[in-house]
């Protein structure tokens, strides 16, 4: 085909274009930036020292109950790792003990439903109970930070309260932990 008939290549982006495209971009990369770590819900972690893991879930579940809630569901954490670790090769022993114990308070659900719908997502609430194999002489008790929301900060109340009436019953304070 003789060259004049060829079709010109197409031309690239002016760079008029690009450079004002540029800062937008980097606006919207900072925006998806910040964005990320608001979606993340934050560990709150607390560590009872010299305490017995059945001490702490019992205490636990003395003030769940406490609170005029029904007994909770439990899930074995710790066991279902271990008993999995043959089958997909991990280690068998993150936690000496672990256990994650849901429960569901009824007008705080309903708040959360009425403020959103898609808040059912923050419910049951759940606090974990574990220990680890390397700080035996400890429990840890935690839980997920709620939704951002009226009824959200009502719920991480419910959950503060728990945990510091679990304190209170073992004879301990509850200092923060980073996780």
């Amino acid at each position: 085909m003789p060259l004049a008939q060829r079709a010109a290549p197409r031309p690239s982006w002016p760079r008029a274009a690009f450079v004002r495209l540029l800062p937008r971009a980097a606006l919207f990369a900072a925006a998806l930036a910040l964005a990320a770590p608001a979606g993340a819900q934050e560990l709150v972690v607390r560590r009872l020292q010299a305490v017995t893991f059945a001490a702490a879930h019992e205490a636990v579940l003395d003030a769940i109950a406490a609170e005029g809630i029904a007994p909770p569901t439990e899930s074995d954490f710790g066991g279902m790792l271990a008993r999995t670790a043959p089958d997909l090769g991990h280690r068998a022993d993150f936690y000496a003990e672990a256990r994650l114990i849901n429960f569901c308070s009824s007008p705080l659900a309903a708040r959360m439903a009425a403020e959103s719908p898609h808040q059912l997502l923050y419910c049951p609430l759940q606090i974990a109970v574990y220990r680890l194999p390397d700080d035996a002489g400890a429990v840890y008790l935690g839980y997920r930070r709620s939704a951002p929301t009226a009824a959200g900060r009502a719920a991480e109340t419910l959950l503060e309260a728990i945990l510091n009436r679990s304190a209170a019953e073992l004879g301990r304070s509850l200092p923060g932990v980073a996780p």
